[in-house]
């Protein structure tokens, strides 16, 4: 059995920047963009090269896929283009694998060289997601952003919708052939939709006979600067099945952070859900605060990527929300086994150091958030009316669309009929009289507001009595894990304690799944909902509409129903 993979980040370019206007791989000898013109080798190699802007006129989504994002130009030309052209209601989805990203200071530097794409690349710059392994999704208005950190043929296989055009702008295919190979253009066929365009500027024997053997009619163009010739490819192999798209009103059950997700998703599309809630008085999105941190682990596997995504996910969303209560998070040892793995951790680094670094023996997780969620949830709705009821019974609905359930402990009723291998425990918070200069965790955590401590959370089965109660012994029990792991004496105050339920699944992963037809779960969500909901909810919306899903399908699969 081969030894586990240590998840880091990925490999860095090494870039020569003494060539003027452009830098240069060493590993590859070759330069990211012409120095003929960087600028106008995009306009006209990609974009002229997939006919557009023309090809998007009349379409709701359209989709671009690349290989070999580098410095972003591409991208940049295209949201430019996109902004001066783009259909009413349009949405373009730009999908690029990169398996040496840069990292911000290198992108910054790249850039500068185009202050007429400034607007764009500052956006692109302040969401930079460094050189994190797996998906990336970002948001800029009408434009949805995938990066795909990895391998060219793993990125391909992540990509799990229809490409409209495709750019190929890896380096030359004798100094990087795994790019350019007969098995890369099959894949590229796969996730083409009907008539797909691709466009490149090379026009290499082997490159054109790969795109023919995968159903595409390449074509020699006019090239640009010193190339005397690009290539243009029109997709005519079989037609690739069209993904449902779900036009109905879609019904979420459930306002809490998981609804509150789904409901973000679905208005970044323009689609206004219908939403049902019993209520949040109990529900854990009612807590006085949440934490953002990120899960992690040594190994690189397919869901150790999505912790990371979907905390670096969640970051953006709260910080483009407003809700912040503090940032900066310190995870205190609580064993010699605790240390020596969070010097393994930062050694290794999955994240970048303002993310995870060590301060003391302790983990510091330096853009890690406390958020409000009252705020969060109150931004997110904002334009819904939401009908407060009780659902005992999905077929008790009357609904054509979509039906999403992401109602908490109220599934344990709502999907009485199937076993969902859910498990359901009590968590509590208590309000303490002490003095702390920033968050921490310890197992659990304690967290500075408003002249007080904030301490939680307890995890105690369910009983036959009222789960929502506060009991004595969760208040001493957070008192005491605190004095244990902090050293501090502390005491309690006078303010209600918090009880909520918390729904987890026995491996710890997130349930996602599709239960009948047009009806969907989201739950098992545990502790950590407000780093995973943002990022699921983006996926799941992303299926119901049809489109490339930040997930890769082999999370997706781990998700379901186990």
């Amino acid at each position: 059995m081969p030894a586990p993979t240590p998840l880091t980040q990925c490999d860095p370019p090494t870039l020569d920047w003494s060539r003027p206007g452009t830098p240069a791989a060493k590993d590859f000898g070759d330069i990211y963009f012409s120095t003929d013109g960087g600028l106008d080798e995009a306009r006209i190699v990609f974009l002229q090269g997939c006919d557009l802007p023309n090809a998007w006129q009349n379409k709701r989504v359209f989709t671009v896929g690349e290989l070999g994002f580098g410095s972003g130009l591409n991208f940049l030309a295209t949201c430019q283009m996109w902004e001066a052209t783009k259909p009413k209601g349009g949405r373009l989805h730009f999908v690029s694998i990169e398996k040496f990203p840069f990292d911000q200071e290198q992108l910054a530097r790249a850039l500068s060289a185009w202050p007429e794409l400034s607007v764009f690349a500052d956006q692109l710059i302040n969401a930079w997601p460094g050189r994190v392994r797996g998906l990336h999704r970002l948001h800029f208005g009408d434009v949805t952003l995938t990066l795909i950190h990895d391998d060219i043929e793993a990125g391909l296989g992540a990509i799990n919708g229809l490409v409209d055009a495709w750019f190929l702008d890896g380096f030359s295919p004798s100094r990087n052939p795994d790019m350019w190979s007969a098995s890369v253009m099959q894949l590229i066929a796969q996730r083409s939709a009907a008539a797909a365009r691709l466009a490149t500027f090379t026009v290499a024997g082997a490159v054109r006979i790969a795109l023919k053997d995968a159903g595409f009619t390449p074509q020699k163009m006019p090239g640009f600067g010193r190339k005397r010739e690009r290539l243009e490819a029109v997709y005519q192999g079989p037609k690739n099945p069209t993904q449902h798209t779900e036009f109905h009103q879609p019904l979420i059950i459930g306002a809490g952070i998981a609804g509150a997700s789904l409901a973000r998703a679905f208005m970044r599309r323009g689609v206004l859900p219908r939403m049902i809630s019993r209520g949040m008085e109990t529900a854990a999105s009612a807590n006085a605060a949440a934490l953002i941190k990120p899960r992690l682990d040594l190994q690189d596997r397919p869901e150790s990527r999505f912790f990371l995504a979907s905390y670096l996910y969640a970051l953006q969303a709260y910080q483009d929300s407003g809700g912040i209560i503090a940032k900066g998070v310190t995870h205190l040892p609580k064993s010699d086994a605790d240390r020596i793995r969070f010097e393994k951790l930062v050694t290794q680094a999955p994240l970048s150091p303002e993310h995870l670094d060590l301060a003391g023996g302790a983990l510091l997780l330096g853009s890690s958030l406390v958020i409000d969620p009252d705020v969060i949830r109150h931004n997110w709705l904002n334009g819904i009316e939401i009908e407060e009821r009780e659902v005992n019974s999905l077929s008790d609905l009357d609904h054509d669309g979509s039906i999403i359930v992401a109602a908490g402990f109220g599934v344990k009723e709502l999907v009485s009929n199937t076993d969902l291998g859910l498990r359901y425990s009590r968590g509590q918070l208590t309000w303490a009289k002490g003095e702390l200069a920033s968050p921490v965790t310890y197992g659990g955590y304690a967290l500075p507001l408003d002249n007080k401590l904030l301490l939680g959370a307890t995890h105690g089965r369910l009983s036959d009595g009222d789960p929502y109660a506060p009991t004595v012994e969760d208040d001493k029990s957070n008192l005491e894990n605190y004095r244990k792991h902090v050293g501090q004496d502390i005491q309690p105050v006078a303010i209600p304690s918090h009880t909520s339920v918390r729904v987890t699944t026995a491996d710890t992963l997130p349930l996602l799944d599709e239960l009948d037809h047009g009806t969907w779960l989201l739950s098992g969500l545990g502790s950590r909902g407000f780093v995973f909901a943002p990022l699921l909810a983006e996926a799941l919306v992303s299926r119901i509409c049809g489109e490339s899903s930040p997930i890769d399908p082999q999370v997706w699969a781990r998700f379901g129903r186990r």
